[in-house]
């Protein structure tokens, strides 16, 4: 079933319940009007009845005289003993009352609604609404009756007005909400059929936006926000695709060139030797790439499982102790200070990895006789930060701003201490693995130069504590 066929009867079906509902109130109100009315002409018509009788029961006109009332109306007097001593009617004394009421008409004025047979005092069948009064202390009650046609045909009258008014506003809403409905949904229809036509390179354009200021103009910005997010997305995706094919044919092309250098004849073992070191280093950047390509790729969604509370200066001070026994033969000290017990929570082993990452970044440009320095602070707000300090050229200023970003490299004096010694550059991945991994854990990283103009530091810093219970802690 379609939506507005959906909407034009729910529609439909509040039209009617508020009808009925209209309906019975305002003949309940109308009934109970009339018989107010009603109720005050007998009031009246009771008091004249009333004056015909003595205090003590007796009639004050003589037997033979009927009681006089208006046309409309007529009563009845009865005596102690529920006989009628008198009425309207001459030649009619049927008592309008039977026994029970006349015993509750005998403590206090009472209305009951009393049912005329054909030959009544009325002359024809039907309802009569009737006063009964105590008249004096001698039991004798005095009831006056009117018809009760006038309210039945009034409140029957307009029942019957009603009803054909609720037909026809029926008629007219059902077909009416489905139009509305169509009017309504018609920039869905537009943009559904927009959104079917859409191609992946062409999702930035989005949908067309209605001018109307209401929930489906507010659903078309959202879904465009969205594209554009997936547009942006995929470009990244395509790029980092693009840029890591680039990375990847670089070294396949140099070990392809060395397997043909080797297989040619008259090498030397001397020769061979060097081809089989230089494939051996072009391996071992196609692991680390492949590597880092993989946890940029892992899926995060399970992260926050694998979080344990853990002793973040503890964990700085082993990734210093291994980055020093690989900074011994270049005459370089690496040091970790800062405060020396601060706890947050996280997964360790990727923090970890980002440390390593910015220490071996700050090793290949740290210059002979230099120190880094990995400082652990437990910041205000409940955050925790980690800073390398180099005494490196420091970061180009064009690269500063993307240091971050996949495959984004500076120059050879950044990334190797000599350009024939491969096995000194990068991936240009570990920077961008860095911040990955901080911001899945709400935090970032930063890169800035010193002041000075020589050495640079990358800051990595985190929400301390997550909300909610730590599945364990870790002591690295």
């Amino acid at each position: 079933m379609s939506i507005r066929i959906k909407i034009a009867a729910a529609s439909t079906a509040a039209t009617l319940v508020l009808l009925l509902g209209a309906g019975f109130l305002f003949l309940t109100t109308l009934s109970s009007g009339l018989q107010n009315s009603l109720d005050n002409s007998l009031r009246i018509r009771a008091d004249e009845l009333s004056a015909q009788v003595n205090p003590d029961g007796s009639l004050r006109a003589p037997a033979s005289v009927a009681l006089q009332l208006a046309d409309d109306s007529y009563g009845q007097v009865f005596s102690a003993q529920g006989q009628v001593l008198q009425s309207t009617a001459a030649k009619e004394n049927r008592p309008l009352l039977n026994a029970g009421q006349l015993a509750s008409a005998r403590r206090a004025a009472e209305f009951f609604n009393v049912a005329v047979p054909e030959g009544g005092p009325a002359g024809r069948g039907h309802q009569v609404r009737v006063l009964a009064t105590p008249v004096g202390r001698s039991g004798t009650v005095a009831a006056v009756g009117m018809s009760r046609d006038v309210v039945d045909e009034a409140v029957e009258r307009a029942g019957r007005q009603l009803l054909i008014l609720g037909a026809v506003v029926l008629i007219i809403a059902a077909p009416g909400s489905w139009f509305l409905a169509r009017g309504a949904l018609k920039p869905v229809d537009r943009m559904r059929a927009q959104a079917a036509e859409l191609q992946a390179h062409d999702a930035e354009g989005g949908l067309t936006v209605p001018t109307s200021r209401d929930e489906i103009n507010r659903l078309a910005l959202t879904f465009n926000a969205l594209l554009g997010r997936l547009h942006s997305a995929l470009e990244r995706e395509k790029a980092f695709v693009a840029d890591a094919g680039h990375e990847l044919r670089t070294p396949l092309t140099v070990l392809r060139g060395e397997l043909e250098l080797a297989r040619r004849p008259g090498r030397t073992k001397a020769e061979l030797q060097q081809s089989l070191e230089v494939a051996g280093e072009e391996t071992e950047r196609l692991i680390r790439l492949a590597e880092d390509l993989l946890v940029l790729a892992a899926d995060d969604s399970s992260a926050m499982d694998r979080w344990v509370r853990f002793d973040v200066g503890e964990l700085v001070s082993t990734a210093c102790e291994r980055a020093a026994s690989l900074a011994t033969p270049r005459d370089v000290t690496v040091l970790a200070c800062g405060d020396s017990s601060v706890l947050a929570d996280g997964d360790p082993a990727r923090m970890r990895q980002a440390v390593d990452n910015v220490l071996a970044n700050a090793l290949r440009v740290a210059p002979a006789g230099s120190t880094i320095e990995a400082e652990v602070r437990a910041g205000a707000h409940d955050r925790v930060s980690i800073e390398v300090r180099d005494s490196g050229p420091g970061f180009p200023p064009d690269v500063l701003p993307v240091a971050f970003e996949r495959f984004r490299r500076a120059d050879v004096a950044r990334t190797r201490r000599d350009p024939g010694e491969l096995s000194h550059a990068g991936t240009g991945l570990g920077l961008a693995i860095v911040r990955s991994v901080l911001r899945s854990h709400g935090g970032d990283a930063v890169a800035q130069n010193h002041p000075s103009g020589v050495g640079a530091s990358v800051v990595l810093s985190w929400p301390a504590h997550r909300s909610g219970p730590v599945p364990g802690s870790d002591r690295r």
